[in-house]
């Protein structure tokens, strides 16, 4: 369909006409939808004009992409008319980037009472527009949802383009962390509107994964198994749960050690297999179930396999209490000092090591240990114990 328009008159987009509304895309692309208004003009009907069940007077302003009007002066095909896709794309794409614009009631009425599909014609142009420019394609769809309203289909496409999006700024740790929290807040806003829409726990699985958050993953990936129909991407994700599952439980036992839950959390460390990533931190949390029970031998065990992957003030002085404890003083001060040769200005280090020292009865040593301690942390309590004690 084609609409006679010659005019004389051609105007841009007034960007300091464009309000803030809080959204946050618009808040941090602030920059780049501004540079996307300046390929959109208006121009003027210079007759009333029916359009289907409305009516455009005389001086309507319609818009048109930039690059879409030189080209048809190119042509010499703008002075006789313009294909009403164009003005259809024009309008659905400034409702993308502001829904409050003054002439948008009207275009929201015009695109609402056109014969066409418009959310077929929205996820078209974004799927176009996916590779080249996701931000473009992410507009399409949001201009559809400023017209109709909120619609679970549409809200998913457009955070699996800010995926995309997300992919193209990942250098940018500040925004892309920032952008990150919209995709979240969007397919959760998916199950908000349908809870049992598959893929958002789908996508919503993987990007736990990647945040290293093993349990809301293995979470989704059984509600997306429980929901889907789609045979090929159930057997991926079986694969997936089982390719986490040692995550699931390390991050499982760890959770239940925080709730007290002591043979629950060794149950799950008893059941991580031998492939998986057993770092320092793991033979810790070992050792801390192991002598939260009483059972010291193997937390003294897994004590020192936790230090001999990396020290830590944690493990260091894990393992000096417990040689403290049989009055093994002399390991105790030993392992302690191991540790301040890589971590010097410990208070912890500093300030057990002065205690243990004390208990040793080795008085002049303990104060001296227990001064760097306050140097490194003054606290009233600690300076009147060290008066105390002279």
């Amino acid at each position: 369909m084609k609409i006679k328009i010659l005019s004389d008159k051609i105007y841009w987009v007034n960007k300091d006409e464009k309000e803030n509304r809080g959204d946050l895309m618009e808040s941090l692309f602030k920059e780049e939808f501004n540079n996307k208004l300046k390929n959109l003009v208006f121009i003027d009907l210079k007759e009333e004009y029916q359009l289907e069940d409305v009516k455009l007077p005389v001086g309507f302003s319609l818009p048109l992409k930039l690059d879409y009007l030189i080209e048809g002066i190119k042509e010499q095909e703008l002075e006789e008319e313009i294909s009403l896709e164009k003005i259809v794309e024009a309008m659905i794409y400034l409702l993308g980037i502001d829904g409050d614009f003054k002439y948008s009631k009207k275009y929201k009425e015009v695109l609402k009472n056109l014969n066409i599909d418009l959310k077929n014609y929205s996820m078209h142009k974004a799927f176009i527009k996916q590779e080249e420019d996701p931000l473009d394609s992410y507009i399409f769809l949001k201009g559809y949802e400023e017209v109709v309203g909120e619609d679970p289909d549409i809200i998913f496409k457009e955070a699996n383009i800010l995926e995309a999006l997300y992919n193209k700024i990942q250098d940018d740790y500040e925004k892309s962390e920032k952008l990150l929290n919209i995709i979240i807040k969007k397919y959760n806003k998916v199950l908000n509107l349908d809870e049992n829409y598959s893929l958002a726990y789908y996508r919503l699985a993987y990007i736990n994964i990647a945040l290293a958050k093993f349990i809301k993953a293995n979470m989704y990936f059984e509600k997306f198994i429980n929901l889907s129909t789609n045979e090929e991407l159930k057997d991926e994700v079986r694969k997936e749960i089982e390719i986490i599952k040692n995550n699931v439980n390390y991050d499982s036992a760890k959770t239940y050690l925080s709730y007290g839950d002591n043979d629950k959390a060794l149950n799950l460390l008893d059941n991580i297999s031998e492939d998986f990533n057993k770092d320092e931190s793991f033979y810790y949390i070992y050792a801390i179930a192991n002598y939260n029970i009483g059972d010291l031998d193997k937390a003294e065990e897994y004590g020192k396999l936790s230090v001999e992957k990396k020290n830590t003030e944690e493990n260091i002085n894990l393992l000096a209490s417990l040689y403290a404890a049989k009055d093994e003083f002399t390991r105790a001060i030993d392992i302690i000092k191991v540790g301040l040769e890589e971590i010097e200005d410990s208070y912890p280090l500093n300030y057990n090591l002065g205690i243990i020292y004390l208990n040793a009865n080795e008085k002049d040593k303990g104060i001296e240990y227990l001064e760097k301690a306050y140097k490194i942390k003054p606290t009233e309590e600690l300076d009147s114990f060290i008066k105390s004690i002279k």
